[in-house]
């Protein structure tokens, strides 16, 4: 942008489509860049806003706004990224400002606050021998001259502070506090190693297989040939795919550009991260949810200001200012972690894809179990597709042995799942000292707490959901909003004390390990076990170094760790997400078990999967023991065929959420009346509600949903979007999202 620029159009991080014009004055000029924080009066309160162009706007610089400061920062957006969030705002039917405000990490985006400021004459008097009316300043008003205006509220109450002003004592402002310059260093401080610097010492690179050699010239061809390029990287669990990363974000960065690695999980980035160092040494920066907000705003400006090569994240790293971007890749692209629900429904996967199309940058997405929708843009040639189909130390996919639940008796006195079978095949590995991994998807000690005389079920007041026990803390808790209470010693409804606890969660089968094999060190990996800063790697570092034998966990057991010492993976039981009142629960089930029987044999052919189900004769379970990964997509893509479910169809899923049930069921009836006028006779879309929720209630509010179906996208999308024109889409004091493409229709 040249300068200087008089008006320029400027974007507010709040829920609204339109750009907002602004005059420069003069002295600020030389600082007007694309990206940069600019603090602007809006709705008489001064905000932080960022330059995005200049303005087309027929005004007089004299009809605007002014501009109040452009703080001295690196900008916070790149053109390119500016380009990306306004095509993903259409994409997603959401408002460019509500886009920029999920992108954006906290910290940049502040409103000014009213402060107190004591006045020359206000401290000349409370400098002086005192005040005879009475009226006392708080110390830290006297000692640094201002204070927030609520604080002071409740120190002195208003009547004294309008007091104050009159006498001139004291004068309210509205100021915003700028975020601080210098950059504190994260939990892991060999990251911060500036772009370009070289440890003393890199890894030397394994061989790589055949397979692995196929792909690494293939998309670094295309790297080097421009412009975008997607392919599938489809491996086997256990194949070497992080080796096939490496090697072309190494050539990347040769060619002198940039590369973004995204992974489904917070746990995987830190031991990534470290792989990574070891083998391209410094520029390398980590951004997720685990970090503070001070730091998530460190690593975004320093990956702004250019001090960085490789950025690894979680699904918020699609958003980064990494400029001169040649590769993403996005690694277990399956997970539906990528996926975010709420607020602003985006998929980091879709839009891996999206934005290296806009920069002309490759995109390698990785799975040994693909989602359907990128399996099926990699048969119809949108994606090219690349096989790792064998291990990379040669070996074969472990044994998995099915154990019929419904005919094998479960030993011990808790009912923990587990049978004869597994309890000797830990033995055995546990005899060659070798390691375990037990899966569990579920939390907890007893999934549901029941009175056997009334039969009352504890259930989340909140959420439509029955509370988990977890016996070592005594409570019962909400795994969806969090709400715990005291575990009881009589029912609430009738006062007996005939309460049962029933169902099996992760802490019992830890409990239960314990008893059965008593001299085995056993760690439990969830949720509620790595609530603490660094407790999950610090887990994940004693299964490194064998000092844990067992390890149980849920799903996060699952997420890509790669540990050669496991030679027994158990499945307690494979069944918990299978029926699911959702059309891809099949398919996230097998992805599932796939994904955990990989975790064995890793290093050698001694790997071994137990898989436990109620449900022995069902696709899901038959296709994962036998790792036929086609197979199963062949089967369970007939029925997604006929109903025009994804990714043979299109949808996108209008949800009403509010706090009283009889107007959100009014507004969905009216939503889903609207839809219906307005599709006429059109029989391309089809409208399925509204109905509730399958989880009718969430987090204190009733939800209702209107399902839009259509073969392609277009009639989908426009129909979507003439509610959005009419109103239909907005209701004060209701939450309505529209969420396109969505990933889950609970």
């Amino acid at each position: 942008m040249s300068r200087p620029q008089y008006l320029v159009d400027v974007a507010i991080p709040l829920p609204v489509d339109t750009l907002f014009t602004y005059r420069v004055p003069e002295h600020l000029a030389p600082m007007v860049e694309t990206g940069r924080r600019v603090l602007v009066p809006f709705r008489n309160k001064i905000r932080s806003g960022f330059i995005v162009g200049t303005s087309s706007a027929d005004l007089s610089a004299d009809d605007v706004k002014t501009i109040g400061d452009i703080p001295d920062e690196p900008p916070y957006l790149t053109p390119a990224l500016w380009d990306f969030l306004r095509w993903l705002a259409d994409y997603y039917l959401v408002p460019l400002g509500l886009v920029l405000k999920t992108a954006l990490p906290r910290g940049s985006d502040k409103r000014s606050q009213p402060w107190a400021i004591l006045t020359p004459e206000g401290r000349r008097w409370f400098g002086g021998t005192g005040d005879e009316t009475g009226l006392s300043l708080p110390r830290k008003l006297l000692r640094h001259g201002f204070m927030q205006l609520r604080e002071l509220s409740v120190a002195l109450g208003p009547e004294r502070i309008q007091e104050a002003i009159k006498r001139d004592w004291l004068s309210i402002e509205e100021r915003i506090a700028r975020p601080r310059i210098r950059l504190r260093r994260t939990h892991l401080p060999e990251l911060l190693t500036p772009a370009g610097a070289r440890l003393d010492s890199l890894e030397t690179p394994p061989e790589l297989t055949p397979d692995q050699a196929v792909a690494v010239d293939t998309i670094s061809t295309a790297a080097e040939t421009g412009g975008f390029s997607p392919f599938l990287l489809f491996g086997v669990t256990g194949s070497g795919k992080t080796e096939v990363y490496l090697r072309i974000i190494d050539e990347t960065l040769k060619r002198g550009r940039r590369a973004l690695v995204l992974v489904p999980e917070i746990a995987l980035t830190p031991q990534l991260a470290r792989r990574f160092l070891r083998r391209l040494g410094g520029g390398v920066a980590l951004f997720h949810s685990g970090l503070t907000p001070s730091q998530r705003l460190d690593e975004w400006r320093r990956i702004g200001s250019g001090g960085v090569n490789v950025v690894i994240a979680a699904r918020s790293g699609i958003f980064v200012p990494l400029e001169n971007l040649g590769l993403i890749v996005v690694d277990e692209e399956h997970d539906p972690s990528f996926k975010q629900e709420d607020r602003c429904p985006y998929n980091a996967r879709d839009m891996a894809l999206a934005r290296a199309k806009l920069e002309g940058a490759v995109v390698v997405l990785g799975s040994a179990t693909p989602s359907f929708e990128t399996f099926v843009n990699a048969q119809n040639g949108k994606i090219k597709r690349l096989d790792l189909p064998s291990r990379h130390h040669g070996g074969g996919l472990p044994a998995v042995e099915i154990v019929d639940l419904r005919t094998t008796k479960i030993k011990g006195s808790r009912g923990a799942f587990l049978t004869a079978p597994l309890i000797r095949s830990v033995e055995e590995t546990l005899a060659r000292r070798e390691q375990v991994v037990l899966f569990l998807n579920r939390r907890g000690f007893d999934t549901f707490a029941q009175c056997r005389s009334c039969g009352h079920v504890f259930k989340c007041p909140n959420c439509d959901v029955s509370l988990t026990h977890h016996k070592r803390a005594r409570a019962l808790r909400c795994h969806v909003c969090g709400f715990s209470q005291f575990s009881p010693p009589l029912c609430p409804q009738c006062s007996s004390e005939k309460i049962y606890f029933g169902g099996v969660g992760t802490q019992k089968v830890e409990e239960e390990l314990a008893a059965v094999f008593p001299t085995a060190r056993i760690e439990r990996l969830d949720r509620d076990s790595t609530r603490k800063r660094h407790e999950l790697e610090e887990i994940l570092e004693r299964f490194r170094k064998k000092e844990i034998d067992i390890l149980t966990g849920t799903q996060m057991i699952v997420k890509g760790h790669d540990f050669p010492g496991i030679s027994l993976v158990g499945v307690l039981c494979g069944d918990l997400s299978l029926h699911f009142p959702d059309f891809r629960a099949t398919e996230r089930t097998f992805q599932m078990l796939t994904q955990v029987a990989g975790r064995t044999g890793r290093a050698s052919d001694s790997g071994r999967v137990i898989l436990q189900t109620f449900d022995p004769d069902h696709e899901a379970i038959r296709f994962a023991a036998l790792h036929a990964y086609e197979d199963f997509f062949q089967t369970d893509s007939v029925l997604r065929r006929e109903l025009l479910y994804p990714p043979f169809g299109h949808l996108i899923l209008v949800r009403i959420e509010g706090n009283t049930e009889e107007r959100v069921e009014k507004r969905a009836i009216s939503i889903g009346r609207a839809a219906r006028l307005l599709k006429g006779k059109d029989k391309s879309v089809m409208i399925l509600g509204p109905a509730p929720s399958p989880r009718k209630k969430a987090v204190g509010r009733f939800r209702w949903q209107v399902l839009f179906k259509a073969r392609t996208r277009g009639p989908l999308r426009e129909l979507v979007k003439a509610l959005v024109a009419q109103g239909s889409l907005h209701a004060h004091g209701l939450k309505i999202v529209v969420d396109v493409d969505p990933s889950d229709l609970m």
